[in-house]
């Protein structure tokens, strides 16, 4: 006669990690988006780590961004990871600090330029690709990617560790079909953009931060 087996009941955890939020904006909102960088004015290059041709600083328009995006993704990401990533404890009742876009800017990129691993200050932290006019996978077709493991010409990454210490990386390919495409992020997230090359267009993105401040 065998044994009987006791059953062994075990759960799954899962260490607290944050994510971020994809997005493609709505058509009305680009034509915002490009409509605030057409008034942009203001060098703000000597403020960012870049190594691009210019970085215009950017004002959203009678918050039309932040009114009818940028604060739905702040509730967005609190419900889905909380905001304890931040210092300073985040409560949406609060009635000492609210949250606020405190800046944003645009970049024109040229081939050959990158912008090199970086964060950013504040609480949350935006990128919105407006002109992409390389492919990703054509430029890793390039003499000096081919055949490498792995293609990182005109790519945007995220760089983290996971629960082992172990380095990971997410890679966004810049293409064409980008356009549009907002990443909203924690501030302190490090990201970096590489180079692409043997294209004369200039690559056009937006980015911002959202602050703390008191009411």
């Amino acid at each position: 006669m065998s044994k009987s087996t006791e059953e062994v009941h075990f759960e799954y955890k899962y260490p607290a990690t944050y994510g971020w939020i994809e997005v493609k904006l709505p058509p009305s909102l680009v034509n915002h988006i490009w409509s605030c960088v057409n008034d942009a004015h203001g060098n703000v290059k000597p403020s960012l780590v870049g190594h691009i041709d210019k970085s215009l600083a950017i004002k959203d328009k009678n918050d039309i961004l932040w009114k009818q995006l940028l604060s739905q993704l702040v509730d967005a990401y609190g419900r889905k990871w909380d905001h304890n990533h931040y210092k300073v404890p985040i409560r949406k009742e609060s009635n000492k600090l609210k949250l606020y876009l405190q800046q944003m800017w645009v970049n024109y990129q040229n081939q050959h330029e990158f912008n090199p691993l970086h964060n950013h200050g504040g609480v949350y932290s935006f990128a919105c690709w407006l002109n992409i006019p390389t492919d990703y996978q054509e430029q890793n077709q390039i003499h000096n990617a081919k055949d490498a493991n792995g293609g990182l010409n005109s790519a945007f990454c995220f760089h983290y560790t996971d629960s082992l210490g172990n380095i990971r990386t997410t890679v966004y390919p810049q293409r064409p079909d980008m356009e549009g495409t907002m990443l909203f992020f924690p501030s302190k997230l490090n990201h970096e953009v590489y180079p692409y090359y043997e294209c004369d267009e200039q690559r056009i993105s937006i980015s911002g931060n959202i602050w703390l401040k008191e009411k």
